[in-house]
This record gives structure tokens, C-alpha cells and sequence, in this order.
């Protein structure tokens, strides 16, 4: 067991998967990737200029604009399935689990992805956007905002609130600037860096280069 930290949350894109952004491969995959760059959403909702759902309506309507055609789920499932998985995930997971410590996703991606990866990392809390479909299956503009990029510290405050696990014994790993807030949240932020990305939004923040080193991290964290 491991009395200083009782929760970890993982963000999921670029941390629990090789993939930087779900969002980034549905439009690879479906040829939409030119029609959000030039909305410029991301910009756009980082300025306030638009909502998450509004930033979500525009990607959507990207993919069905550029696919030329009804997108059905399966498709959709087939390319998230798709990506790769870290290959230190299981591993970290299961060490965590043993430490009798809880685990949670809180991500800006798509809950597809992450409840697959809830399902076959043994993850106990999920919280995701969702994508919407039709009764036949088929892709509709919008979605379900579950988790506000810029605003996933009160995801953590929520799961706090429904576990009884005060913030000051959670942990929250992620690999950018969108998780500052999340980051400012807990009492252990971690930044996975993946690249050459740095953040520097909080003073006591840990950094690794790869997932593994989170074991390190809590064996001495946890007095083991």
C-alpha cells in the first residue's frame, strides 16, 4: 500500500498511447486534417473565441465534410483501436494496482479509445468526450463535452468528490500544456515529455522521458 498517494489519473493521448491526439488521427485518417487547421479551432478556443462544443461541432463537420460520405461508428472504432498503445502501460498499471493505488483517464480525447484502454488496462474511472451517432450508427455533428481541455482540474475535483480521495493524494501525469490545470489541481503532477515540448506552468512539477520511469518515481514516493 502507499499512504502518500491513493489516486493516479493518466491523461490518455501521447500518454497511454503513442498517439498525440485521437482527435489528430481520425482526421488523418478521414483527409480532414487541412479543413481544422485552416478554422484554426484549437487557436479559436484557447482565446475563448468558441466553446469545446463548438470546437467539437467544427471537427466533426470536418470529418463528414471531407469523408464525402456517412461515417459509420465502426470506422471510427477500427482507426482509435488502431493506435498504438505505450509499451510500458500494462506494466505501469499493474504496479500501480498493486500498490493499492486507484487509476483514472481524464482526457481531452475520445471515449471510444478510452474505454478500451479502461477495459484492457483495468483502469477504474474514465472520463472522455463523446462522439455522437445516429440510431442507424452513422456519425453526427457535435458531441458530449465530458472533459474541457483547459479545465480538467474540475474533472479531478469531481472524481475527488466520488471517491474520497482528497486531491493532496492524487497524482496526475500528462504531456502538455493542456494539462496545466490539471497539474495545478494535484499535489503530484508529473509531465511526460515526449518530445521537445516543456511546460513550466507549476513550480513542483516531475518530469519523465518514459512512462516506465513513473515506477521509479513511486517506489521512492511510497517508501518502497
Amino acid at each position: 500500500m502507499c499512504e502518500e498517494i491513493r489516486m493516479i489519473a493518466f491523461d490518455m493521448d501521447g500518454v497511454l498511447t503513442k498517439c498525440r491526439s485521437s482527435w489528430r488521427a481520425l482526421h488523418l485518417h478521414f483527409g480532414s486534417l487541412g479543413l481544422v487547421e485552416e478554422e484554426s479551432s484549437a487557436s479559436k478556443f484557447r482565446n475563448g473565441d468558441i466553446d469545446y462544443l463548438q470546437w467539437m461541432r467544427q471537427d466533426t463537420e470536418a470529418i463528414l465534410l471531407a469523408a464525402r460520405k456517412p461515417v459509420r461508428k465502426e470506422e471510427i472504432r477500427a482507426v482509435l483501436l488502431g493506435l498504438e498503445v505505450d509499451e510500458d502501460a500494462e506494466r505501469v498499471v499493474k504496479f500501480v494496482k498493486k500498490l493499492g493505488i486507484k487509476t483514472a483517464i481524464i482526457s481531452g480525447g475520445i471515449d471510444i479509445l478510452a474505454e478500451e484502454l479502461q477495459r484492457k488496462l483495468g483502469i477504474d474511472y474514465v472520463y472522455a468526450n463523446k462522439l455522437i451517432f445516429d440510431e442507424n450508427g452513422f456519425l453526427r455533428p457535435g458531441g458530449v463535452e465530458v472533459v474541457n481541455p483547459l479545465r480538467k482540474d474540475e474533472v479531478l475535483k469531481e472524481l475527488s468528490s466520488r471517491t474520497g480521495i482528497p486531491l493532496t493524494k492524487f497524482m496526475y501525469i500528462g504531456d502538455s500544456e493542456w494539462d496545466c490545470s490539471a497539474f495545478k489541481a494535484v499535489k503530484y503532477p508529473v509531465f511526460l515529455k515526449r518530445d521537445d515540448d516543456d511546460v513550466h506552468c507549476v513550480p513542483n512539477l516531475r518530469t519523465i522521458s518514459r512512462l516506465r520511469e513513473l515506477i521509479d518515481l513511486l517506489e521512492d514516493l511510497c517508501g518502497i
